[in-house]
């Protein structure tokens, strides 16, 4: 037996209630009275159950009954009901009598489970939850239960039933499978000491020598590899090859110079196998059925060869004809060919330089880390970040080489005070993650609008480009980074140091969904189901496949916005055109292309932002519903579809209610509500995921598709799936 204690209260008295978890046959079978009729009483949440069959499940200590000790003395509290078959335990029914719900009875239950389960060794328990009971979804998922599968009901409810799965911390001979409420994805880590490789090419290994044209790139290259953001390797083809010059000379510094390298063997492949012709072919098209291949363009085949057999990330190379070919290449064999300034960035996609104004009306700077900003960040990582100096050398503040950076390194600036910083490498493999470190002053006023603004540009960037599978390294105590993280998808172990995401970047509709599902697996995250599904509401499960193969179910609500930024537009799922003035969008949705002169609004600190309404429109904003912004050709505004998003929550307040701090997320303030609207009340919408439209859709387009009449565009309107799927191909589909 098992007790536990609480204090239950009410406005009247305080009681002391201590529970009793009962369990075997002889202590249970005298409460199968109270369990059955207690069962009875609650058939449309537990279903119908035979007293014959808890007296079966009692006989066989699958019974717990937890007794309340109360001032009016011991009496039935609850039951739970469950069999085991080694290595796993399935929960049949659990319940818990109304006046001592809400106080840890159940989690006490659950957790006498556990432990039992868990000395046994078992590996799993189940429960079964049908998908319309909300509070009951919620508790199992908060005692980290997660959807394993959906399944059809039985005929007379025809209910929608989820398979929810607990992995046990029990010793296991097989490691759990790695889904869990901290990796709801199972996105798969890199380990410590596993970077992606490349094989070096002879002409860039020559290249690192003075005078040569391009020894700034290869600097950067071998600069980067020193950074740990990838590892060099050589072929052994290029060592023999050294080794036989060498013979009419005594010494080579290049053949001692490449010792230094990890050596991979090259294979002398069959000629006529399919994947050296197919390579020939598309390599070198010139020579194909015209001449026989030259002893270096054979060489550089095998090369490829055997970055494809050794599965590296790819081959660094100056050779222009492979280079030609490199998407090629990449598409077919999952291989990259890069020149050696892949590694650097361009000047102007390594600048940075943007100001945020705060609710407390302070202004944070963040600015690219120049040569001449290194001294003080290098200060706030020893002095603030306790980081040592090996770790900041070779990890936390790339150099910048003579021609250029390897890496983004950005600051949030307080005044004259670095308060943030984050880093990223400039290239990545195509399956790898981006490894990313960021580090806010926690003792500073600011940190938490500084951590915003790190992460929200780091994920801004890095899913612009498509799908991003992303790992962040923090310092110890660093909850602003953890709590900011946690909005934007990023899931990890509270006890850990290092947090994943994976990224979408796209508005995915019926007509996108194939190539962005299959765009997101190849980047090394989740596998969507094939087909876009129908829209049955934000709760519905969807199927998805883990990187390593593993099926989990996370309804489309979790599921966009861990893999934010992304919108799932499915066939039937709602949508509405709203308003906005122009002076308000801007701010609002960060929509126009031309760089504003002055700081940004608190909202652009947030990736959930609030819209503001009548009170007439709250019925319009349902959870999970799409909203399209439509910025009102008033005071020069465009007349156009300028953005979506979705609907997080939407709910009544008065005016007199919002104060400084619940306005922080929008454009408007406690003196300028009246600007839409003299109501009391006003409907407060929270949205995110915001995509403005690269191409807005223009009035007289709404107007053809019927959702453009004057009437329509003054206030909050539902639109049709056919309007909706128009808008969206108007929107994205061209430019």
């Amino acid at each position: 037996m098992a007790r536990g204690t609480v204090e239950l209260r009410n406005a009247s008295q305080s009681a002391e209630i201590r529970f009793e978890v009962l369990e075997g046959y002889d202590s249970t079978g005298t409460w199968l009275d109270e369990v059955c009729k207690a069962s009875d009483a609650h058939r449309n949440e537990l279903g119908f159950l035979a007293r014959s069959i808890f007296e079966q499940f009692a006989r066989r200590d699958g019974l717990y009954v937890l007794l309340a000790q109360t001032s009016a003395g011991q009496q039935y509290a609850g039951h739970l009901l469950f069999d085991r078959h080694f290595p796993r335990a399935h929960v049949r029914q659990m319940f818990v009598l109304e006046p001592f719900r809400r106080f840890g009875a159940a989690s006490q239950l659950l957790d006498h489970l556990r432990h039992s389960l868990t000395q046994s060794c078992f590996i799993s328990i189940y429960a079964r939850v049908a998908e319309d009971l909300t509070s009951a979804n919620a508790f199992w998922h908060k005692q980290r239960f997660y959807v394993q599968r959906s399944e059809k009901g039985g005929v007379t409810r025809n209910r929608q039933i989820l398979v929810r799965c607990h992995e046990l911390d029990s010793p296991q001979l097989f490691p759990a499978s790695g889904v869990n409420d901290h990796n709801p994805l199972g996105l798969v880590e890199p380990a410590a000491n596993e970077l992606p490789m490349y094989l070096l090419d002879m002409n860039v290994l020559f290249d690192v020598q003075p005078r040569r044209l391009r020894r700034t790139e290869v600097v950067g290259l071998f600069q980067a590899e020193r950074m740990n953001f990838c590892r060099l390797a050589i072929s052994s083809e290029i060592r023999d090859e050294l080794q036989r010059n060498l013979q009419s000379r005594h010494t080579d510094p290049m053949e001692a110079y490449i010792e230094t390298f990890p050596c991979l063997p090259v294979d002398q492949p069959d000629e006529a196998d399919g994947i050296f012709s197919k390579l020939a072919t598309l390599i070198f098209p010139q020579a194909a059925g015209h001449r026989p291949l030259t002893a270096n363009e054979r060489s550089d085949i095998r090369h490829v060869i055997t970055a494809i057999q050794h599965d590296l990330a790819g081959i660094i190379t100056n050779d222009a004809a492979m280079l030609a070919v490199a998407p090629e290449i990449e598409q077919v064999y999952g291989v990259q060919v890069l020149s050696s300034g892949a590694f650097e960035l361009e000047e102007s996609a390594a600048r940075s330089d943007e100001a945020f104004e705060t609710a407390e009306k302070d202004t944070l700077r963040l600015l690219s880390v120049t040569t001449d900003a290194e001294p003080a960040v290098r200060a706030f990582l020893s002095q603030k970040m306790h980081l040592s100096g090996s770790a900041i050398a070779t990890n936390w503040l790339p150099i910048e080489t003579q021609g250029g950076r390897i890496a983004f390194r950005c600051a949030v600036w307080s005044g004259s005070a670095c308060i943030g910083y984050v880093t990223w490498p400039a290239i990545v493999a195509p399956d790898s993650m981006t490894i990313a470190r960021a580090a806010v002053d926690e003792s500073h006023p600011q940190a938490i609008g500084a951590a915003r603004i790190l992460l929200k540009h780091l994920v801004d960037r890095l899913s612009s480009t498509g799908p991003r599978q992303l790992k962040l390294e923090v310092p110890p105590n660093q909850s602003h980074l953890r709590e900011v993280g946690s909005v934007l998808g990023f899931v990890g172990s509270p006890q850990g140091h290092h947090f994943v995401k994976s990224a979408l970047g796209q508005v995915l509709t019926q007509a996108t969904w194939s190539a962005g599902q299959a765009a997101l697996a190849a980047k090394g995250g989740p596998r969507l189901p094939a087909q876009a599904p129908t829209y049955n509401g934000p709760d519905q499960q969807l199927i998805a496949h883990t990187p390593d193969g593993n099926r989990v179910h996370v309804s489309l609500d979790r599921l966009e916005s861990l893999l934010a930024p992304t919108l799932f537009c499915l066939p039937g799922r709602p949508a509405i055109i709203t308003p906005v003035r122009r002076v308000y969008a801007e701010p609002l949705l960060g929509h126009s292309r031309q760089a504003s002169l002055l700081p940004q609004t608190s909202a652009s600190l947030y990736a959930d932002r609030i819209y503001l309404s009548q009170p007439s429109t709250l019925k319009h904003f349902k959870r999970g519903t799409l909203m399209f912004f439509y910025e009102s050709g008033k005071d020069g505004g465009r007349s156009q579809v300028v953005a979506v998003g979705r609907v997080r929550e939407a709910y009544l307040r008065a005016c007199d209610a919002l104060d400084v701090s619940d306005l922080q997320q929008s454009v408007l303030t406690t003196t300028n509500l009246t600007d839409i609207g003299r109501s009391a009340m006003k409907t407060v919408t929270i949205f995110d995921n915001i995509f403005p439209l690269p191409n807005p859709v223009d009035l007289k387009v709404l107007k053809r598709l019927g959702c453009g009449r004057p009437n329509d565009l003054i206030t909050t309107h539902a639109i049709s799936d056919e309007q909706l799927q128009a808008i969206l191909s108007e929107g994205f589909g061209r430019g």
